[in-house]
């Protein structure tokens, strides 16, 4: 069961991060129900005409070209339009969707120039970026030493009664 104190702190720490639009961590050490909270965030979020928010689990093998095709055609499907028209980019989805968060969860997977280009494309289309996942698989790919990343908000999820920023 999610402990009610722990989902509420999370849920205020992800919409406020939204509501300035500035990227940041969770470390999910801890907490073994921070996908159902960051599921919960989504929902409360979503409207049935547009996507602020989505929510994505890293592949190891996928680039960003890739991540950034597979959102298009999520964002494409969520708004009902058949297929990426060829006359409509990325950001005019983006914008389209309203989409102001993306949330990869298990982010250590990806390679350090998928987060890069990943990092620069969604800083151009004012799109927060939320990286989710345990401190030591994060430290292990050196995802702090990407200079973007570095002074980012860390906020630590955890399931007992203390919630840590750093």
């Amino acid at each position: 069961m999610i402990e009610l104190s722990t989902t509420i702190v999370t849920l205020n720490w992800l919409q406020t991060q939204l509501n300035n639009g500035e990227n940041g961590i969770i470390y999910n050490d801890n907490c073994p129900d921070c996908f159902d909270i960051i599921q919960n965030f989504i929902e409360s979020v979503e409207h049935n005409s547009k996507t602020t928010a989505i929510y994505y689990q890293a592949f190891p093998e996928e680039n960003a070209a890739q991540f950034l095709n597979t959102l298009g055609k999520e964002l494409c499907s969520k708004l009902g339009i058949c297929g990426l028209n060829s006359n409509q980019s990325l950001l005019q989805i983006i914008e389209t969707a309203e989409l102001k968060m993306v949330i990869i969860d298990k982010s250590h997977l990806h390679p350090l120039d998928t987060l890069q280009n990943l990092l620069d494309f969604f800083a151009r289309c004012n799109v927060a970026l939320i990286l989710v996942g345990s401190r030591s698989k994060m430290e292990i790919a050196q995802i702090h030493y990407l200079s973007a990343v570095a002074d980012w908000e860390q906020f630590t999820s955890c399931c007992q009664d203390e919630v840590l920023r750093t």
